[in-house]
């Protein structure tokens, strides 16, 4: 067998092959861009994660102005002064409630300046005053219990526990995850058909050292594995750098994005348990590979004379 090995590797030279030289580029291309979907993916579920709990831990009071503002301003803010003094003992005194405090006009401006500009003056918009709660849990605060003693307190207050704006992110954020799995599995589709393709063009381009191998005997399964294993070693190299030069992508992202300063939930990076995932993605494209130039070799020599 090991003569037999040597005359075809000999006779089938993989490496004057134009495909067989051009493959492990194609496969680290289709790598990287496969890895790049695929860290998206789950950093889009570390975002998830992250912006559900800081939501599911906080909720927000909203206490309108006074509807009579043509009266006198100053009466009409000492009143909602009150109201917002009765709503923070109450908060503050249910359990469950880890903080409560009323947001200051600088907090205010300082939120609604993206929208409404530097120069805006809280005083001259009908703004509610906000209160920043923070809860031990999700599930630590009695909602309709507390709605109840807050409209004792304060009739015209809004208790938003985030709920409906949590539910509509993680939808989000869910199908974006979908999307980029989704570019995973074409992307390794893609590089199955690209094997595919090669391993035709291979059998063209070594028809007569094939039939040599048949003359002396070698089987269908012996020319298939030399084809595989041309195959797993080019998907192997490819895959290996394309997914190398994909860890440092992401990983130049995450260090920009925390240049930035920017205040996101997490950073823009993977977790450690994120990683083995594309380290995988190498090894699976190698196995597609091989199993894919082998499906190839046999069912074109079963149909050759």
């Amino acid at each position: 067998m090991s003569a037999e090995r040597a005359r075809a590797r000999a006779v089938i030279p993989f490496s004057a092959d134009p495909a067989g030289r051009l493959m492990p580029w194609l496969i680290g291309f289709m790598t990287f861009v496969a890895g790049l979907a695929l860290a998206g993916a789950l950093t889009l579920d570390t975002f998830a994660d992250s912006w559900s709990e800081g939501l599911a831990d906080s909720m927000t009071v909203q206490i309108p102005p006074p509807a009579d503002e043509m009266g006198d301003a100053q009466a009409a803010e000492a009143r909602i002064d009150e109201t917002v003094e009765r709503a923070l003992r109450v908060l503050r005194q249910t359990d469950g409630v880890a903080s409560a405090e009323s947001l200051p006009d600088a907090r205010i401006r300082a939120l609604l300046e993206p929208w409404l500009g530097a120069t805006l003056d809280p005083g001259s918009l009908p703004l509610p005053r906000l209160i920043a709660v923070e809860i031990a849990g999700p599930d630590a605060v009695d909602l309709p219990t507390l709605r109840n003693r807050l409209a004792t307190v304060a009739p015209d207050a809004r208790l938003d526990d985030h709920g409906l704006w949590r539910a509509r992110l993680v939808t989000f954020l869910n199908a974006l995850q979908l999307v980029g799995l989704a570019v995973v599995a074409v992307v390794v589709l893609a590089a199955a058909t690209v094997v595919v393709f090669a391993t035709r063009g291979g059998l063209l381009a070594h028809g007569e050292a094939i039939e040599l191998l048949h003359l002396i005997g070698a089987s269908d399964g012996y020319i298939a594995r030399q084809f595989q294993r041309q195959a797993l070693k080019a998907s192997l190299k490819g895959g290996i750098g394309g997914i190398l030069v994909a860890g440092a992508t992401v990983v130049a992202l995450g260090q920009g994005a925390a240049a930035t300063g920017a205040d996101l939930p997490s950073p823009l990076v993977l977790r450690t348990e994120d990683w083995p995932y594309l380290a995988i993605l190498p090894a699976a494209m190698a196995v597609l590979a091989f199993l894919a130039a082998r499906r190839t070799v046999l069912r074109s020599l079963r149909r050759m004379p």
